[in-house]
């Protein structure tokens, strides 16, 4: 995820771990496990990201279901906050599987 311009990292982080979480938590349907991953700047460029949201569900078709849900109107409100504080036109997914090897 890509933060809004002109909202500081720090504004970004906040309203994300203080509001956003709450709103994910609340609707998202089937969601088993919610990571978020913030970024953390070593040096003076521009980091690429400013954080990376992990979703987790039971399935592959627990998360079909939520990504029909996110795309109906009942998911707007999801949509919605994250216009609030997001760069959603920079917005990045991938699907994984995990697989443990250790």
């Amino acid at each position: 995820m890509k933060r809004k311009p002109g909202l500081t990292q720090d504004e970004f982080s906040k309203y994300w771990k203080e509001i956003h979480a709450l709103v994910a938590l609340k609707n998202i349907p089937g969601l088993e496990k919610y990571v978020q991953n913030h970024q953390v700047k070593l040096n003076d460029r521009e980091p690429a990201y400013d954080g990376i949201a992990e979703l987790w569900f039971k399935d592959m078709e627990s998360f079909k279901y939520m990504s029909k849900w996110y795309r109906s109107d009942e998911g707007k409100v999801l949509r919605d906050d994250e216009a609030r504080f997001m760069d959603t036109s920079k917005m990045v997914s991938y699907v994984c599987e995990e697989l443990v090897i250790k």
